[in-house]
């Protein structure tokens, strides 16, 4: 009896935008001390969430691509700090909240679409802590609401196709600009 050869995995894909507000630094620094995702991927607002694919890097840089040549630069501001499903805190999206919803619509369209999470509403944010540990995602999130008190702006005019490691580690495969006409 022969057998049989497991197939590799596919290789997995996200969207993203990486801010770059006055403040970022203290954003990431406080990512360093209660994520630990952030050895892994810069500070992020994700658009498509990690998702596996056989289409070809080329493929799904097409849609990006037409999704983004197609969407005005959004103006985005950061505001509240909240806790989400007793292990996240996330500083929330205040200002352009609905635009990045709208383009995170569009972008999970035509090959994106099986791979919607319709179980999960989306929120546009950045995360700041991941704990499964209740007593320290609370402190956490106390820190995070002394922090980050104050609102941090910045536009949207771009964003990013990642490739998704085995250890979820994110690298940026291309980038492309929202449409600035």
């Amino acid at each position: 009896m022969r057998l049989a050869r497991s197939r590799p995995s596919l290789p997995r894909f996200a969207v993203a935008w990486f801010p770059s507000f006055a403040g970022i630094e203290r954003i990431e620094d406080f990512r360093r001390h209660h994520d630990p995702t952030a050895e892994r991927i810069a500070a992020h607002l994700p658009l498509v969430f990690p998702f596996s694919s056989s289409l070809s890097r080329l493929q799904l840089a097409t849609h990006v691509g037409r999704v983004a040549s197609r969407w005005p630069p959004i103006p985005v501001t950061f505001r509240a700090v909240r806790g989400h499903a007793n292990e996240f805190v996330f500083l929330m999206v205040s200002r352009g909240a609905a635009s990045i919803s709208a383009l995170h619509d569009r972008l999970y369209t035509r090959s994106f679409r099986p791979h919607l999470r319709r179980d999960l509403p989306y929120e546009p944010r950045v995360t700041l802590a991941c704990c499964a540990d209740l007593a320290h995602l609370e402190a956490a999130l106390a820190e995070a609401k002394d922090e980050f008190g104050s609102e941090f702006s910045d536009v949207m005019r771009e964003v990013t196709l990642l490739g998704v490691n085995g250890n979820g580690e994110m690298s940026p495969l291309k980038t492309f600009a929202l449409n600035c006409a």
